[in-house]
């Protein structure tokens, strides 16, 4: 982590802003708080950041599933503290400068780096404790456990070292810069018709005028003005019916129509019909989208999703995943990209990739591939106005019918039925969704299905599922799913969702997941090739921990958090090694 000024812009207060959060959305709100200010030295960033850090809500959050001991221990002491305690401990302890500026004592400051090293030493030793429960079982019958100490690295440099495990890359850092930019002139606009009404009330606004100055930005575009865009701007019939519609389902579902009213857009598109309408003013100001079958009058069209109080200068969309179409409305001049899902490579690295989309008028209508139902498309967008590029608006998304779990292949029998057997669909339905593929030709596999302990050693319905992609890489989940309690709870979610890289067909292939799922200890389910014998597991110095005999290639564990690589011995005695599968971020 820096703490001089040899590092600008968002970098300079990413570290800062990595250990004063704990997800990585908080720090970017926090870096773009920062950048939003007039000040941009990084010691003037630093201490916005720690400021706004200070004014920010408590809020619960999980536990960072982190592989390192000591980074996992110091990031649940910073959870552990009140807000004030851990802002001031962090900036004094990296970036005394900016500490000064946060209106504490010395005694209060000094006594916030005690808490926080009283609170890590606590969670050392519960770190110690807790890894010397999980590699018993691993240890010869009789042997002594090893002699380990706390950790004595200074606690600055183990702050570094925990917020470096956070990387920023030159895109975020960019985005970061946008969005702080946005913020910026956002206020400034703010201030400029705070100031004009002011001195009209004071009698004086014949003698101001709002301008902007050379080498300022334009007024700002309004998406939603101006004449009606689209195939079926001339039907003026058919117009007419489309703004007298009501918006059932919705608080703004008014009878009769507002007479302000309006059709911003209304078009055929590949396989249905679609429409972006406008009403209000000001505060009141929404805008709705409304879709139908091809061809389909005003009264065969339903409201699909309302955006109140829209930034009216940025684009609006409509995905509808199933039929594989996308909706992009912007202003006049605006150009489209869009990247219809993320790209997964050979070596098991995600990526997208935008193209120029066809514009007309600012609108572009785009055939995408079809997907499965899902809340969160695998399509992204933007949009280029004046050689600028504009944060992405809201993105909507068309209700389509589900058409229920698909039939998937097994490499073996399926188990008797359970209650959480669901689960699996619904999660694989997620994933298809973020990844834009469909469930019938995406060549998903059941690589297992079977009950896994949980808490209190109940059995949990999990199933491992592969995804195949155009690279040869697999993604690979395992969702899990438990019956109601007597309270009503079930849990439904995945052990983890990850990509190997490209290598042997499903049936040869070693997959290996952690599953933590509410019992005593993780679990470690390896499944191999059929007839496989035995397992062995290997820590992340690559030494060999212990063998394991198999079912007929599957093996389930108790899972050492220091598992990082499995080898399997297949039925021909050769072997087929595989790393743990990791969570990865999909999105591209």
């Amino acid at each position: 982590m820096h703490t001089d000024d040899d590092v600008d812009g968002p970098a300079a207060a990413w570290p800062l802003a990595v250990l004063l959060t704990d997800d990585r959305a908080d720090a970017e709100a926090l870096v773009t708080t920062a950048l939003a200010g007039r000040h941009r030295e990084p010691t003037a960033l630093r201490r916005a950041v720690a400021r706004a850090a200070l004014d920010a809500a408590d809020r619960p959050a999980p536990a960072s599933p982190l592989r390192d001991h000591g980074a996992a221990a110091l990031a649940a002491a910073l959870r552990a503290l009140p807000r004030r305690t851990r802002v001031l401990a962090v900036v004094h302890l990296l970036d005394p400068v900016s500490a000064g500026e946060l209106r504490a004592g010395p005694a209060e400051t000094d006594a916030a780096v005690s808490a926080l090293a009283a609170e890590l030493g606590r969670q050392d030793a519960r770190a110690l404790a807790e890894r010397e429960v999980l590699e018993a079982p691993f240890r010869a019958p009789g042997s002594p456990p090893p002699v380990r100490r706390p950790d004595r690295t200074p606690l600055p440099d183990r702050l570094r070292a925990l917020a470096a495990g956070s990387e920023l890359t030159t895109g975020q850092a960019a985005a970061l810069e946008q969005d702080g930019g946005e913020r910026r002139r956002s206020r400034r606009r703010t201030r400029l018709r705070v100031l004009a009404a002011v001195l009209t009330l004071a009698g004086l606004a014949a003698l101001v005028r709002v301008v902007p100055s050379p080498g300022e930005e334009a007024a700002p575009v309004d998406v939603f003005a101006g004449p009606p865009r689209g195939s079926l701007a001339g039907n003026a019939e058919f117009l007419a019916e489309l703004q007298a519609q009501g918006w059932a389902g919705t608080d703004l579902a008014t009878q009769p129509p507002p007479a302000d009213r309006r059709v911003v857009w209304a078009a055929d598109v590949d396989g249905g019909r679609a429409a972006l309408v406008v009403s209000g003013t000001d505060q009141d100001f929404a805008a709705a989208w409304f879709a139908g079958p091809s061809g389909a009058p005003p009264r065969g069209m339903r409201v699909q999703a309302v955006q109140l109080a829209p930034d009216r200068t940025l684009p609006v969309a409509l995905a509808a995943p199933v039929r594989g179409a996308l909706v992009v409305v912007g202003a006049p001049g605006d150009q489209v990209q869009v990247s219809p899902r993320p790209e997964i490579t050979a070596d098991g690295s995600v990526t997208r990739t935008s193209a120029p989309a066809a514009t007309v008028d600012g609108v572009a209508v785009v055939e995408l591939p079809q997907s499965t139902p899902t809340d969160s498309p695998a399509v992204r967008f933007s949009v280029v106005r004046d050689g600028r590029e504009l944060p992405a608006g809201p993105l909507d998304v068309l209700t389509e019918p589900d058409p229920g779990p698909p039939w998937l292949p097994r490499l073996r029998p399926a188990p008797r039925p359970a209650a959480g057997d669901a689960a699996a669909g619904e999660q694989l339905r997620g994933l298809l969704g973020r990844l834009g593929q469909r469930a019938d030709t995406s060549g998903t596999t059941v690589l297992w299905a079977g009950d896994l302990p949980g808490r209190d050693d109940r059995p949990v319905r999990t199933t491992l599922l592969a995804v195949p992609q155009l690279s040869g890489a697999v993604v690979v989940t395992a969702p899990y799913g438990t019956p109601a309690d007597l309270s009503g709870r079930s849990d439904n979610d995945s052990c983890v969702t990850g990509v190997q890289p490209a290598g042997p067909p499903l049936r040869q292939r070693v997959v290996a997941v952690r599953c933590d799922l509410g019992g005593p200890t993780p679990v470690l389910l390896v499944v191999g090739p059929r007839g496989a014998g035995t397992v062995r597991l290997f820590d992340e110095t690559g030494a060999a921990l212990d063998d394991s005999p198999m079912d007929d290639g599957v093996a389930v564990l108790t899972s050492p958090a220091v598992v990082t690589d499995v080898e399997v011995t297949t039925a021909d005695g050769s072997t087929v090694r595989a790393r743990v599968v990791e969570e990865t971020d999909l999105r591209g």
